[in-house]
């Protein structure tokens, strides 16, 4: 689940198939990050949240920052992460929180992974079209993994077989969520994103946000771990029929009711 365990998926994401290449840099909250017309607009896409949900605002940053601030401190990681898919992945990976009921970026029927994945794609896509980043930089392959590293993000037994790039947005993810902090990360740098992105109300944000969901878009959270929040605060909330155990033993009725004398050999 991803409080607990998306760190490992998230670290390893962020290496590019190619040299990441040399970057403008700017310094924020103490913390030296890329700073390219593309990361500018993806922190600008997220600048509405900073007042409908600064929780999810402040989440953002810091998982971005955190992991900025790990790499930094590795210089075999910093030579070899492309610091902008890093940002783009981080900052955008979980627009599917969005609670806005006309929101851009919520269907009914996927997940909010799926849902954040597709609409970072979505915002890469669009400012190729605008020029505001390089199309030969953002290829369709990159596109993928960007995509896979957010949809991916609380499904660490599968990112860990999907490529360093897309894990490098999970295990930021990972570096972000209350706990000891990650000895990858620097005691200062640590301090500082705090300071300037505190984090005093993301767990009561998040159960706010997923409680939501559920109620917003019950089919997109049936079989995740939000169907909890669902079953738990929403009422009539109902998976009934739309869970794995609902469809298996629904089958096993209908073979039995074909083939009563068949077993699992013939």
């Amino acid at each position: 689940m991803k409080f607990s365990g998306v760190l490992p998926v998230l670290a390893l994401a962020g290496a590019a198939a190619a040299k990441p290449g040399k970057y403008p840099t700017t310094t924020i909250a103490g913390v030296e990050v890329v700073d390219t017309p593309l990361v500018r607009e993806a922190r600008q896409l997220i600048e509405v949240f900073n007042e409908l949900q600064p929780y999810l605002y402040k989440h953002l940053h810091r998982t971005w920052l955190f992991g900025a601030a790990a790499i930094n401190a590795n210089e075999t990681l910093k030579a070899t992460i492309d610091l902008e898919f890093h940002a783009v992945g981080s900052l955008l990976h979980d627009l599917g929180w969005d609670m806005r009921p006309n929101s851009p970026y919520v269907t009914q029927e996927d997940r909010f992974e799926v849902d954040s994945g597709v609409a970072a794609v979505n915002f890469v896509k669009d400012q190729i079209k605008n020029d505001k980043c390089s199309s030969k930089k953002w290829s369709a392959s990159r596109l993928e993994k960007l995509y896979d590293g957010i949809a991916l993000q609380t499904e660490q037994s599968i990112i860990k077989y999907k490529n360093v790039e897309a894990q490098w947005i999970v295990n930021s993810v990972g570096f972000e969520f209350p706990g000891p902090r990650n000895p990858l990360i620097p005691e200062a740098a640590y301090n500082s994103v705090l300071a300037a992105y505190p984090n005093d109300y993301l767990f009561r944000g998040s159960n706010i946000t997923f409680t939501y969901l559920a109620g917003a878009k019950p089919v997109g959270t049936y079989n995740t771990f939000l169907q909890d929040f669902g079953e738990a605060y929403v009422p009539g909330y109902d998976p009934s029929g739309y869970t794995f155990f609902d469809l298996i033993h629904e089958g096993i009725e209908q073979e039995v009711a074909k083939n009563p004398n068949a077993t699992i050999y013939s």
